[in-house]
């Protein structure tokens, strides 16, 4: 099972690669929940069933995003604070790397889906993660200051 988790862990490596962030690290390890102010998921469906969450403090989040924007050539707009831009962008991401999972986990014949992205933010916002079967938590780290991946998969039909 943890192979297939795994496959999340290299398509964040991907997709932020391919955004510009070539000076980034991933550790196994989990984010201090009492940090986290903005949560990223998408639920998993098919032969996997369980969910894949982003989680950020607000300054991480912010800086990952602006920076984003400059490794593809577009300059931030002088927003003031974590908008609706900024939510969407997170969004674009979690979904780029659940939907890269599930390609990946294709190719292993592994079938299965991803829902629409859901961001929340606020303070000390906990999940729910001791239902899980089996579940990774990585820090992604870089001069954006640090995202967790947790991916947690609640039954698998494998």
């Amino acid at each position: 099972m943890s192979d297939y988790l795994e496959q999340f862990t290299g398509a964040l490596r991907e997709v932020v690669r391919e955004i510009g962030f070539d000076e980034t690290s991933i550790s196994v390890d989990a984010i201090d929940p009492s940090t986290v102010e903005l949560v990223a998921s998408v639920g998993i469906t098919g032969d996997l069933h369980g969910f894949m969450m982003l989680r950020s403090d607000m300054t991480s989040a912010y800086n990952f995003v602006s920076r984003m924007l400059i490794n593809m050539g577009i300059e931030p707009e002088e927003e003031k604070g974590f908008g609706q831009f900024h939510k969407e962008a997170i969004g674009e991401i979690v979904n780029q790397v659940s939907g890269r999972s599930t390609m990946m986990l294709a190719e292993q014949n592994i079938d299965c889906n991803i829902t629409p992205p859901t961001i929340i933010a606020g303070k000390s916002i906990f999940s729910d993660i001791a239902s899980c079967e089996a579940s990774i938590s990585h820090i992604l780290t870089g001069s954006f200051g640090r995202i967790g991946l947790f991916v947690g998969i609640k039954n698998s039909h494998l």
